[in-house]
């Protein structure tokens, strides 16, 4: 009776976080919500917040009587929906950051994935472009006067992205439904770019723009709380990012000094990141070395890895190029078709002068790339989101992302792959020159939302100690400005690797795929929590 009714609870909690994020549904595989765009006007708003809070406390009230994983699924339930409300209520972000909207705007969960026939997918592309003028109507009106200029300039060019998307894989994807469908596409993406293009101007012709990003200590120790159930002081939590930085740069000049006695960390680095592909290689190559790290993979057994996986490695949408080197885009637990993963590289763009372009791919050299592959697809994120559609047994299980569990996971990933034996010393280092960004992600996010560290400081410090050139550090300061969770790839590793050192302590016999596959069991639960969890 208890499971029936948490069970119910589950759905309804699911059902009224799609109603705000109805694009999370359609990339869990949830069709039902194809060419929706949430209702973000302030009456809205304010019955989907009161709804949630009502949520919240059946959720909280329901935890009593259950057994393990009902515990782990409801406790689940109430971290999504705390941080959806922080998002709403104590971030004020419909009101504060415009790339709330931008992200809603891209059509390629439609036109990326054949999951049903042309037709199907275009008219949900229609349906979805011909609400894009009343959303966007309502984030006018629901934008401060003032807002952050670098949350202003992501937003942008999120959105310029979305138009060159349109203009590219939506019209060439469109280009093969049938007459009425086509023609409709043409009619409702020609009011949607006007509408875009009008926000893209309000932004700063309508609004003062500050420098004024940051969340402040009390709300990013609140964050801490409903992202990862972690109730230290921030300084506290700072303190292991700190320690993590330093334990990394010693370990970095260490190797580097054995793999070329004499010369400089950036040296050697250097002498690395001249071997990279040319920009017409760089999909096919890194396709190539994909295959290779999959079979190494399943020889080892390190992981369970379900039958049948599927990965095509494409250039990252342009939408999405402001922020992101690389991602991963894995189907949806309750997708039926179209069940590859898609791994998104980001080219150099055809505009950039040839240094900018040598620039970029020379951070995506070949040693970086296997890095990267680790992390993005195997055994990182896509193995993860694979688990979690074989193995979950709840909705909470398979739907549910943890941001620190995630990201954390695909970090640990990088450093434990090469401790059972894959790769060389090359690939060590630049695993730990990678481990160094994001410690500097971790750093720089506490310090940017509070104690006032600005851009032009964030990449700076990224530069020196992560060993990077100026146009990736550029992009990673300016991430931390509005994805201020981003410290979860460094605090999510740490306690993984915590939890991994309290399962072996109590089970010293057990091999590492029982451990990996014990925790990615857990679903997404705050990484606070997990060495309690696992034991």
């Amino acid at each position: 009776m208890l499971v029936s009714r948490l069970d119910k609870l589950e759905q309804e909690v699911f059902n009224h976080v799609f109603k705000l994020s109805p694009r999370q549904a359609v990339m869990l595989g949830l069709h039902d919500y194809d060419g929706l765009l949430p209702d973000i006007s302030p009456g809205g708003l304010k019955a989907w917040t009161d709804k949630a809070l009502g949520l919240l406390d059946r959720v909280r009230s329901e935890n009593h009587g259950l057994d393990k994983d009902g515990r782990l699924d409801t406790l689940c339930m109430e971290t999504m929906l705390e941080r959806m409300l922080f998002d709403v209520q104590d971030l004020r972000g419909y009101a504060t950051r415009p790339n709330i909207y931008s992200l809603q705007l891209s059509v390629t969960p439609y036109i990326s994935r054949e999951y049903a026939p042309i037709d199907v997918r275009i008219g949900a592309v229609n349906k979805h472009l011909a609400r894009v003028p009343g959303f966007l109507d309502q984030a006018s009106r629901n934008l401060d006067g003032t807002l952050a200029q670098s949350i202003v300039d992501v937003a942008t060019k999120q959105v310029q992205g979305v138009l060159r998307d349109l203009d590219g894989n939506a019209t060439q994807e469109a280009g093969k439904a049938s007459g009425p469908v086509r023609e409709e596409f043409e009619k409702s993406k020609r009011e949607a770019v006007v509408e875009m293009a009008a926000f893209i101007e309000e932004l700063t012709e309508e609004h003062s723009l500050s420098t004024d990003f940051a969340l402040g200590r009390e709300r990013f120790q609140k964050l801490l709380w409903v992202n990862d159930r972690i109730s230290k002081p921030v300084e506290e939590v700072l303190a292991m990012g700190l320690q993590d930085l330093e334990s990394n740069l010693k370990a970095l000049r260490e190797l580097a000094e054995k793999i070329g006695p004499g010369q400089t960390v950036a040296s050697v680095i250097d002498g690395i990141q001249e071997d990279h592909p040319t920009a017409h290689r760089l999909i096919d190559e890194t396709a190539e070395g994909l295959r290779d790290l999959e079979l190494w993979l399943r020889e080892h057994d390190l992981i369970s890895i379900p039958a049948g996986t599927r990965v095509r490695v494409v250039p990252t949408p342009q939408h999405m190029r402001a922020t992101t080197t690389a991602a991963m885009s894995s189907p949806g637990p309750f997708e039926k078709e179209g069940l590859e993963g898609l791994y998104y590289v980001t080219p150099p763009e055809d505009s950039w002068d040839a240094k900018t372009r040598e620039e970029w791919l020379r951070h995506l050299n070949y040693v970086t790339l296997k890095d990267i592959s680790i992390h993005e697809v195997f055994p990182g994120h896509y193995t993860h989101r694979v688990f979690q559609r074989e193995f979950g047994n709840s909705m909470t299980r398979k739907a549910y992302w943890n941001y620190a569990f995630g990201e954390g996971w695909a970090h640990y990933c990088e450093e434990m792959m090469l401790d059972e034996g894959y790769g060389n010393e090359q690939l060590r280092l630049i695993q730990l020159k990678e481990a160094l960004l994001r410690d500097c992600r971790f750093i720089v996010s506490f310090w940017m939302h509070t104690q006032s560290l600005g851009v032009n400081e964030a990449r700076q410090f990224i530069m020196e100690n992560a060993y990077m050139e100026a146009l990736p550090a550029e992009r990673e300061a300016l991430r931390g400005t509005f994805d201020h969770s981003y410290y979860g790839y460094t605090l999510g590793k740490l306690f993984i690797k915590k939890a991994r050192e309290g399962f072996f302590h109590e089970h010293p016999t057990a091999s590492a795929k029982e451990f990996h596959d014990k925790l990615l069991g857990l679903g997404g639960a705050p990484v606070g929590l997990l060495e309690e969890l696992i034991i």
